[in-house]
C-alpha cells in the first residue's frame, strides 16, 4: 500500500549550496511509560490494542486526535482518521531505540527498520517502542503518537527533524513498495544504505564546521547506492527522492547519542541482513578506505574533500486498490 501523501521535499534547504545546522537536541531523553492511541478506535478496538501492546495498568495514556496530526507530523494532509497506536517505555540502553511491530498484518506500509530510522532522526533515544493497530493502516500515524508522547513528557522533538523523519518514512516506504519484488532488493538493505548516507553526511559536516553542499550530498547518495548494489535497481525518481531527503537531513544537527545509534543500527542491519549484505560491497566492511583515499575514488574522495575544506502518510484504512 502506498502512503497517502509523500512529504514535500522542495524545502528551501534544497536550493542552498552550503547548509548550516540548528542547535542539537539533548543527548538523553527521559520519558515515563506512555500509551498513545488513535481517536478513531472504538471501545472494543481500544481495549484490544491495549492488550496487544501489553500496556501495564496505571500507564499514562494519550489520545492522538485527527485534528492535531498536522501539527505533530509537520504536514498539511487532510486527515480523517487515526488508528495505529504505540506503547513507549524507557530503556537503559546507552541511547538505543528498539521498535517492534506487534501487528504486522495491519501495519501495511512502514517496517520496523523504517520506524527506527525515523525515530532516531527525529531525536528519540533510550526508548522501546511497540506499534499496533486494530485495523489495516499504513502506520504513519503511530509515529505521531511518539512525537506527542515526547512533547507530553516535556521533551518536544525538533520540528525540522520531525519533518525530515516523516519525509524519510514516505520516501523509504515508497521505494520499498516499488522495488520489493526485485531479487537484489530488501528493506533491510535499503535502510542500511540510508544509515550509511546519514553517517557519511554527518562525518562530512563534523569535519567542515557543520556545513555540507547539496552537490556533495548527492554524490554521497550515489556512491552509497553503488556500494550496496542498489544503483541499478532503483529508478531515477527513487534516487532523486533519496537525494532530496538526504539534503534535508543535512540541514539538521545530531547529538552524540544519535550519531552512536545511527552507527549501531547500521551494524545491526548488516549483521542480520542475510545474503544481500554478503553480496553488497559496503563501505563498512569491504572497502579499503586508505586505498580509496590514495586513489581518490568513490565515496572516500568526497570525504577527503570535506576534510580539507548530518508519512507522513495518512493513517487511513487500506483497500485492495491501494
Amino acid at each position: 500500500m502506498k502512503l497517502k501523501k509523500m512529504m514535500t521535499v522542495g524545502l528551501a534547504s534544497l536550493t542552498l549550496l552550503g547548509i548550516t545546522a540548528p542547535a542539537a537536541f539533548a543527548d538523553k531523553v527521559a520519558i515515563e511509560p506512555i500509551f498513545t492511541y488513535g481517536e478513531s478506535l472504538n471501545a472494543a478496538q481500544l481495549e484490544e490494542t491495549r492488550e496487544t501492546l501489553g500496556v501495564a495498568e496505571g500507564t499514562n495514556e494519550l489520545v492522538v486526535a485527527v485534528n492535531e496530526l498536522n501539527g505533530l507530523l509537520q504536514d498539511d494532509y487532510p486527515y480523517s482518521q487515526v488508528y495505529s497506536s504505540t506503547y513507549i517505555t524507557p530503556a537503559d540502553s546507552d541511547g538505543a531505540v528498539s521498535v517492534e511491530i506487534l501487528t504486522p498484518e495491519t501495519i501495511t506500509a512502514i517496517t520496523e527498520a523504517q520506524y527506527k530510522n525515523a525515530a532516531i532522526t527525529a531525536g528519540a533515544v533510550d526508548v522501546d517502542i511497540k506499534v499496533a493497530s486494530a485495523v489495516k493502516v499504513d502506520g504513519s500515524g503511530a509515529l505521531a503518537g511518539v512525537y506527542k508522547a515526547f512533547a507530553d513528557s516535556g521533551n518536544t522533538l525538533d520540528a525540522a527533524a520531525v519533518e525530515v523523519a516523516q519525509e524519510e518514512l514516505a520516501v523509504t516506504s515508497a521505494v520499498t513498495e516499488e522495488n520489493q519484488a526485485d531479487s537484489g532488493y530488501s528493506d533491510e538493505l535499503m535502510n542500511a544504505a540510508i544509515v550509511e548516507m546519514k553517517q557519511d553526511i554527518q562525518e562530512a559536516k563534523d569535519a567542515n564546521n557543520g556545513n555540507i553542499s547539496a552537490d556533495d550530498i548527492r554524490q554521497i547518495v550515489e556512491d552509497v547506492l553503488k556500494n550496496y548494489n542498489l544503483d541499478t535497481i532503483l529508478s531515477s525518481d527513487n534516487i532523486t527522492n533519496i537525494q532530496n531527503l538526504m539534503i534535508n537531513f543535512g540541514d539538521i544537527n545530531l547529538t552524540a547519542a544519535q550519531k552512536e545509534q545511527i552507527a549501531a543500527f547500521g551494524e545491526e542491519l548488516q549483521a542480520t541482513g542475510g545474503e544481500l549484505f554478503e553480496q553488497a560491497k559496503t563501505a563498512w566492511s569491504n572497502v579499503d578506505q586508505e586505498q580509496l583515499k590514495e586513489d581518490s575514488m568513490g565515496i572516500w574522495e568526497s570525504i577527503v574533500q570535506f576534510f580539507t575544506n548530518l508519512f507522513g502518510g495518512n493513517d487511513s484504512t487500506t483497500t485492495e486498490t491501494e
